[in-house]
C-alpha cells in the first residue's frame, strides 16, 4: 500500500509539472520569441538610393525602429522603373517582417505604362498605412542648352523634333515629361536608366538635354549652377524652391505632376500585425522631429489607414489611366 500511495504522488507530481510546464510555455510564446516583431524588418525601396524616396524613407525606417523596439533596415532594390523591388516583397513571406514602400507612380502608374506586370498591384499586396505626399519635380535643363527658362525650351524643342534626349528611371518622371511633351506640343527621345541618378549625371555630362527630377535631389543641383531649372511641377510655388517659376506660370498653363508614397505588406500577412504597424506609423507621421526633416526633404506627411490606402490606390489607378490616356503614351 505504501508504494501504491508513492506512486499515485508522483503521477499527481508529474502531471503538475506537465501543466505548468505548458503554462509556461503558452506564456513565453506570447511574450517571448513569438510576439511580433522580434527580429529586424525589411523595408523595400524600389529605387535607388539617394532618391527623393530613398531620403524620406530612411528618416520614416529610423523612427519606425525605435518605436518598434526593432531596427528597419533599408533595402534599395532599384530597376524596371520599380517593378523589381516590389515584385521582391510580393514574393516575401507574409509575416510582418518585409514591407515596401508603393507609391503612385510603381504601382498605379506602372498598372498602365506596362503591357503586363508580374503582380497584380491591388491583390498581391496588403495596404499598410499612407506616408508622404507632395513629391513634386522640377524640369531642369543641361546649363549648355541654349534656353534659359520654359518657352525658350519648347521653342528649341519646336525647331528641333526628335533630337533633344530626355532621361527617365522611372514611371513617375515618364509620365511628368510625356506631359509636358504632350501638353507642348513638343518631340523628345526618351532615354531609359535603372536609377534616377544616373540619368541625372548623364543630364550634367551632356549626354541628354532633359530630366524631370524630385524638388529635392534637383535643388543642390541647380544652387551649384549644375542645372539649370525651367519649371516646377507644383501649381504654386515649392517652399524649397520658392525662387523658381513654377511651369503653369512659366508658359504651361495647368500643368502639375506630383506623387505619393506609402507602405505596403505582402498579401495575407496577419490583420493583427497590420493593425499595429498602421498605428505605429501614424505616430511617426506626427513625430514633429520627422516631419521636420521630410518637410526639409520637400515633401508632407500623408495620414491614413490600410482602408484609406486601400481607396487612394485604386482612385489613383484610375488617375493614372486618364493621364496616360491623355498624352497618348504606349505600354511597353
Amino acid at each position: 500500500m505504501y508504494s501504491t500511495a508513492i506512486r499515485r504522488i508522483s503521477q499527481a507530481l508529474l502531471s503538475i509539472l506537465v501543466i505548468a510546464l505548458s503554462l509556461s510555455g503558452s506564456s513565453f510564446a506570447q511574450t517571448g520569441n513569438d510576439v511580433w516583431p522580434n527580429k529586424p524588418i525589411k523595408l523595400i525601396v524600389p529605387l535607388a538610393a539617394g532618391g527623393a524616396s530613398d531620403v524620406v524613407a530612411r528618416i520614416f525606417a529610423a523612427k519606425l525602429g525605435e518605436r518598434l523596439g526593432q531596427q528597419v533596415i533599408v533595402e534599395n532594390r532599384p530597376g524596371a522603373e520599380g517593378l523589381i523591388g516590389v515584385d521582391a516583397a510580393v514574393k516575401s513571406a507574409p509575416d510582418g517582417y518585409t514591407l515596401v514602400l508603393g507609391s503612385s507612380t510603381t504601382l498605379a502608374a506602372n498598372y498602365h505604362l506596362r503591357k503586363s506586370l508580374p503582380f497584380d498591384p491591388v491583390n498581391d499586396l496588403e495596404p499598410v498605412s499612407m506616408a508622404f505626399q507632395g513629391f513634386f519635380n522640377i524640369l531642369v535643363i543641361n546649363p549648355n542648352v541654349p534656353a534659359m527658362n520654359l518657352k525658350e525650351f519648347i521653342a528649341l524643342a519646336k525647331s528641333q523634333p526628335g533630337k533633344i534626349d530626355y532621361g527617365t528611371a522611372t514611371s513617375g518622371s515618364k509620365i511628368c515629361v510625356e506631359m509636358f511633351k504632350s501638353m507642348a506640343g513638343i518631340d523628345l527621345q526618351m532615354i531609359n536608366y535603372k536609377s534616377s541618378p544616373q540619368a541625372l549625371n548623364d543630364l550634367m555630362g551632356g549626354q541628354l538635354q532633359l530630366v524631370c527630377e524630385p524638388v529635392a535631389t534637383a535643388m543642390p543641383n541647380i544652387l551649384a549652377g549644375r542645372l539649370r531649372a525651367i519649371g516646377v511641377t507644383s501649381l504654386t510655388r515649392h517652399p524649397a524652391a520658392k525662387d523658381l517659376p513654377t511651369a503653369a506660370e512659366a508658359g504651361l498653363p495647368g500643368f502639375e505632376y506630383s506623387a505619393w508614397v506609402a507602405v505596403f505588406a505582402p498579401a495575407k500577412t496577419p490583420a493583427t500585425i497590420i493593425e499595429k504597424l498602421s498605428k505605429e506609423i501614424e505616430l511617426v507621421l506626427k513625430d514633429p522631429e520627422t516631419v521636420k526633416k521630410v518637410q526639409a526633404a520637400g515633401v508632407e506627411p500623408m495620414i491614413g489607414n490600410a482602408v484609406e490606402l486601400k481607396r487612394l490606390l485604386s482612385n489613383e489607378i484610375a488617375r493614372a489611366g486618364e493621364i496616360v490616356k491623355t498624352a497618348k503614351i504606349q505600354p511597353e
